[in-house]
């Protein structure tokens, strides 16, 4: 019997085994067979073309990748590096999918290269601390300041007492005189103001204005003490020379439209017209940034497309009224030639800001497309406007106009690829019905509201990770509003500006009119229905990266392996919704703080002068409440020489404002902030965030995590070029 259940054990582990063996060997089949459909669904995929699609997105990786680098890279290194990855190329060309491999490779390289290249020849002296000084130059541009007067962007001549290997190339300064309205581009002025390096983020991980403001070559801003007055500099340098007259221009148009329209729609339409939103009441821009229709305000890629749709229509029809113009003549390319140079025009009207010029771009290759007997609206066009403005502008990847207009465009394109392949494939299986008006009328609302829902969803993250808002009711407004601005108010607008030599724009005006109040009224009731709706606390930018991962996977790819997209999209979410908040905020100079107290919401200690600042360290929190809310000071206590507060688990931060309360504060507080360097010893007492520590660091946050602190800081110790200098 013995023998028998060892015979027994024995076939019952070996038919054990032998089931183990088959289970392995059938993952093992089925995992071989999964990576050969992948391998097949790839190969497909890049036959169709869709590799290139892919090319500006290596490209901008290699971009970030420089702009995160922890120091300067050597511009030879990467030179190296890209001229490597090129041999590689060249030397494996018929590999495959080797070949594949190193060209993504190189065109990372290269982004690197280009960013760099970028960033060594915008340089530009930066002031490396604050004076109160004379700045003399040349107005290069001017602009509307958010609350009253004008802020100006100066060619700098000399500033006193300042070198002139420091002199910054130009200087932003902002003039509340009632004479800053008479300044025009190319003036020579001199002017006294308080000026310093850009400022850096007012929280780590924020808008950085002193990245922006290096890649436009500006080292100084401030605010002017008076008037700017009339300067003996000679000529101006030939870039002002130019713009003067492109500028004097803007301003009849301005005061030609305002006196056709007066009041509040005269100022919005200048702002379509000519992107000048001077004068534009308040409460206007807040309605339509809380119901999402903010973008319509900001000369951007829709306005051009509108501008540029109304007029290739209009001449192709005009020009299709002769039999024998459009059967012997291409009056589509002559369309498309000439809405080219009316887009041009348009461009430099409404002051060839950085993001029209980005529009102008992807528009010129569309319509380049058509006089190459091309298809305009695809991805692949899309893909070369991209790929055009990173290498001439690579900064513009981490801008959100970029970010946002890019993500719009593809997902609408990619949408309706999906939906034509479906038609055809309907039109194939004999399924062709009869378009009766109801069946076309049917057809526009369900486009309109795909557009509104495509678009709005591809922006949503941009939104809610830059602005720490989404608007709720912004597909509804955008469907209300689209008709009136598409179909009344842009092409009015281009009108106004064609009859404005003969005379006759108050007709068009008119006309524009009433789409500008069908929009206002849109905009004011989502907003009121929307109140106290939207925000959302700051999305971190992994979860950002991840979102954008998922949508260019599930955009870029046209079979149903794009659907993996979904996958890091899904698991964005919960990073943007539970990641830590700060619990102590501190600003770039040490003269304002926040701290989260037991109710979790923000008390701010300090903060006079500060609201931009405050306001943004509410919006990152997800807090609607304004800088000046009554309870922003809840559980402060201040006296002459400083404030404290407390932490939810008792802590105190303590905020000198006065040199002689450190010392007390070093020996009571848990965490001291001070404009002034505190005495030493303070740090083995309390954390410690003095004026060396933000001059070097920038603004900081202060993570309360298992009993410690985690700090983070808006720059490194280590600053890179487009960057602000640290304080001196």
């Amino acid at each position: 019997m013995g023998d028998i259940r060892e015979s027994v054990r024995d076939t019952d582990g070996v038919a054990t085994a032998t089931w183990r063996a088959g289970k392995l060997a059938l993952a093992g089949a089925r995992l071989r067979g999964f990576a050969t459909e992948l391998r097949l669904t790839l190969e497909a995929e890049l036959e169709a073309g869709r590799g290139f699609l892919w090319l500006p997105v290596a490209f901008g990786v290699g971009i970030l990748v420089y702009f995160n680098l922890p120091r300067e890279p050597s511009v030879l290194a990467l030179a190296l590096l890209v001229a490597s990855f090129g041999v590689a190329v060249r030397r494996w060309r018929h590999s495959g999918m080797a070949l594949r491999i190193l060209v993504a490779a190189a065109t990372v390289a290269a982004g690197l290269f280009v960013a760099k290249v970028r960033t060594d020849v915008v340089a530009a002296p930066v002031l490396s601390r604050e004076v109160t000084a004379t700045v003399s130059g040349w107005i290069a541009g001017v602009e509307e300041a958010a609350n009253g007067g004008r802020r100006v962007r100066i060619r700098v001549a000399n500033i006193d007492g300042v070198a002139a290997t420091e002199t910054p190339r130009f200087a932003r300064i902002t003039i509340r005189a009632r004479s800053a309205a008479s300044l025009s581009v190319g003036d020579p002025v001199s002017v006294l103001a308080g000026i310093g390096p850009p400022t850096g983020p007012v929280i780590p991980g924020g808008y950085d204005f002193a990245f922006a403001l290096y890649f436009e070559r500006v080292g100084a801003s401030g605010f002017a003490f008076g008037t700017a007055k009339a300067a003996d500099l000679g000529p101006a340098p030939w870039p002002v020379r130019l713009a003067r007259p492109l500028a004097a221009l803007r301003d009849t148009l301005r005061v030609r439209i305002e006196e056709a329209l007066p009041g509040n729609d005269g100022h919005i339409a200048a702002a379509l017209i000519m992107g000048d939103q001077r004068g534009i009441a308040e409460d206007t821009q807040d309605d339509m940034r809380a119901s999402g229709l903010g973008h319509i305000l900001s000369i951007s890629g829709l306005h051009l497309a509108l501008v540029a749709g109304s007029v290739f229509w209009l001449i192709r029809a005009l020009l299709a009224l002769s039999p024998a113009l459009a059967l012997n003549f291409p009056i589509k390319k002559w369309a498309a030639a000439a809405t080219l140079a009316v887009a041009t025009v348009y461009t430099a009207i409404s002051g060839a800001e950085v993001a029209t010029v980005r529009s102008w771009v992807m528009l010129a290759i569309m319509l380049g497309a058509i006089l190459m007997d091309r298809r305009a609206l695809t991805l692949r066009n899309v893909a070369l406007a991209a790929l055009v403005i990173l290498v001439f502008s690579p900064e513009s990847l981490l801008s959100i106009s970029f970010q946002m207009s890019f993500a719009a465009t593809i997902a609408l394109i990619s949408a309706y690829e999906v939906i034509a392949a479906r038609q055809a494939a309907g039109l194939a299986a004999g399924d062709a019905r009869e378009r009766t008006w109801f069946t076309r009328a049917s057809a526009s609302v369900t486009t309109l509201f795909l557009t509104a829902v495509v678009a709005g969803l591809a922006t949503a993250p941009f939104g809610a990770h830059y602005f720490q808002r989404v608007a709720p009711l912004t597909i509804i407004a955008n469907m209300a509003a689209a008709p009136a601005v598409s179909f009344v108010v842009m092409p009015m607008a281009m009108l106004a500006v064609v009859a404005m030599p003969f005379g006759l724009e108050s007709l068009a005006l008119g006309a524009m009119r009433w789409g500008l109040e069908w929009m206002l009224l849109v905009a004011d009731k989502t907003a009121a229905w929307s109140a106290g709706l939207g925000n959302v606390k700051a999305m971190p930018a992994l979860a950002l990266l991840l979102m954008t991962g998922g949508f260019l996977w599930l955009t870029l790819w046209r079979r149903r392996w794009r659907l993996a997209g979904i996958v890091p999209i899904l698991a964005a979410l919960p990073i943007a919704a539970f990641a830590p908040r700060p619990d102590v905020i501190v600003a770039d100079d040490a003269a304002a703080v926040a701290v989260r107290g037991a109710d979790g919401r923000l008390s701010v200690l300090g903060g006079k002068g500060a609201a931009f600042d405050v306001e943004t360290w509410l919006r990152a929190d997800g807090d609607g409440r304004p800088a000046d809310s009554p309870d922003i000071g809840n559980g402060v206590t201040c006296d002459p020489v400083g404030c404290l507060g407390h932490l939810a688990d008792g802590r105190s931060v303590a905020l000198a404002t006065r040199r002689e309360a450190l010392a007390e504060d070093c020996l009571r507080a848990d965490i001291v902030v001070s404009r002034y360097d505190a005495p030493p010893g303070c740090d083995t007492h309390a954390l410690v965030i003095d004026r060396t520590a933000s001059d070097t660091f920038g603004a900081h946050a202060v993570y309360l995590e298992n009993g410690a602190y985690r700090v983070t800081t808006a720059y490194a110790k280590v600053r890179r070029p487009f960057m602000p200098p640290a304080r001196d």
